[in-house]
């Protein structure tokens, strides 16, 4: 049975229509001569046999092979024998009708399964190392910081203390020289402007008497009841070693540390020596402290009063900040490195106490803290899209390398299986993939020769038998 190229007409023999697959409602072939593609369609109940007699007998597509009479065969095959050897080459199904190639998916191809194995193998170690030492960096990060915190806060508190420490001292010896012991202003006196001359921070220094009233001053003006001020409580009242307080000036009406130690006559508390200053003198040392673009820190008392800030409003109003999420979470127990939002910013901050029980505190934008680890996490990325692209570049390369000659061999076995017994096997290698092209060559010459034999062998049974020479008994005796 013959099939009929629409285009140039040439014919091509099926071999065995019983094999096609009944269960495929149209085949589709192509010819190899002109590269016209033709699509046959069937019913549902019938076969790809019944729809091909059907077709034969209706269509001059197809055509079925006329049975040539025995006496004429060998002539018949003696004029058709040049035509039938060029087309055997040819028309045994070039393009024999068969099923619409499946279409696959990217990478179910060779092509696409070697570029996932090289992803896979090159991408998983090299992201579980990133991993890893992200984890880690960010720990190292996070101790270091911790530690540079409590390293700066400390620093910080090393300064507050001392500067604290030098003016206490100078009060506690001056308490104790007689002239002040005395409690005569006029004794006083000098005693106190030799403290201010030499302690320029200090724009008053004072005595009150065991009623809490002014007795003596440096600034000649004139005398102020003090007994209302908490320090005065603390040290005459409270007998306590000395005391402070931060609170708004009567004399300069601006805030002002107050520092004071009691004077004594023997065991018995006669009075007070003490001194004012701003709190510009302390503050210095916090507000002037800053990290990168976002890191200050500030000051508060015991109470929680903003003693030194970087915003002047929060120290000149001694705005109260224990609702602050640093201090709030000191006074519940919390030290070293806390996180928390501030104007849904992200933040850390550290928090240490003087021997005063003031609180240093210091905040930073958690974003410039750990700005090196996005760095280093943006260059991992950019590393690994970079490993990315190569790994397709080479694998890519690699698999055409592979798979071109593999579907060079493919086409060729196709051919083969069709009946062009002289397509020529191009494929030139050592490796595995030359042996496999030899295989096919050999397969080939194979076929062809098994085709010959055949053809050879259905030509002498076409011929009509000769007659058989007579035997020797038979000649004549007198020839």
């Amino acid at each position: 049975m013959k099939i009929q190229c629409s285009n140039c007409r040439r014919e091509f023999k099926i071999v065995d229509p019983q094999k096609l697959d009944s269960s495929r409602k149209r085949i589709a072939f192509k010819c190899s001569e002109c590269g016209n593609k033709q699509v046959l369609s069937k019913g549902e109940d019938e076969s790809w046999s019944q729809y091909l007699d059907h077709r034969s007998s209706h269509s001059p597509l197809l055509s079925r092979d006329v049975q040539t009479p025995v006496r004429d065969r060998k002539a018949a095959v003696d004029e058709a024998a040049p035509v039938a050897v060029a087309k055997e080459r040819s028309s045994l199904l070039d393009a024999l009708p068969g099923e619409a190639p499946k279409r696959r998916s990217m990478f179910s191809g060779l092509t696409g399964q070697v570029i996932l194995f090289m992803l896979l193998v090159s991408l998983l170690p090299l992201s579980i190392y990133a991993v890893i030492l992200n984890y880690a960096t960010i720990q190292r990060m996070e101790d270091e910081t911790d530690q540079i915190g409590q390293q700066v806060t400390d620093g910080l508190i090393g300064q507050v203390n001392e500067w604290t420490d030098k003016n206490l001292r100078v009060l506690q010896a001056a308490s104790q020289l007689p002239e002040m012991q005395s409690m005569n202003p006029a004794s006083q006196e000098p005693i106190l402007k030799a403290i201010a001359a030499n302690y320029q921070w200090k724009y008053l220094v004072f005595t009150v008497n065991a009623a809490g009233m002014n007795i003596a001053r440096n600034d000649g003006l004139p005398l102020t009841d003090y007994s209302d001020r908490q320090y005065y409580k603390n040290v005459v009242l409270e007998k306590k070693p000395f005391a402070w307080q931060t609170l708004i000036g009567r004399t300069t009406q601006k805030p002002a540390l107050i520092l004071a130690v009691p004077i004594k006559q023997g065991d018995r508390i006669v009075g007070a020596l003490c001194s004012a200053m701003h709190v510009e003198a302390i503050s210095d040392y916090i507000v002037n402290w800053r990290k990168g673009k976002t890191g200050f820190a500030f000051l508060v008392d015991q109470s929680g009063k903003a003693v030194a800030h970087q915003m002047e409003a929060f120290s000149q109003a001694e705005k109260n900040l224990n609702t602050h999420p640093l201090v709030a979470n000191f006074k519940n127990g919390k030290v070293g490195m806390q996180r928390f939002l501030e104007n849904d910013v992200p933040k850390i901050g550290f928090v240490r106490e003087t021997k005063w029980n003031w609180k240093v505190v210091i905040q930073q934008d958690e974003d410039e803290v750990f700005a090196l680890i996005r760095q280093a996490n943006l260059f991992a990325l950019v590393l690994l899209a970079a490993t990315v692209f190569l790994v397709l570049v080479v694998a890519t390369l690699s698999s055409r390398a592979i798979v071109r000659p593999i579907k060079k061999l493919t086409e060729t076995a196709e051919r083969i299986s069709t009946g062009d017994l002289e397509v020529q096997i191009d494929v030139k290698s050592e490796n595995e993939i030359g042996e496999l092209a030899a295989a096919i060559g050999r397969m080939q010459d194979s076929i062809r020769i098994a085709i010959g034999r055949l053809k050879r062998t259905r030509s002498a049974k076409s011929l009509p038998k000769k007659s058989r020479p007579l035997s020797d008994s038979n000649a004549d005796p007198s020839l």
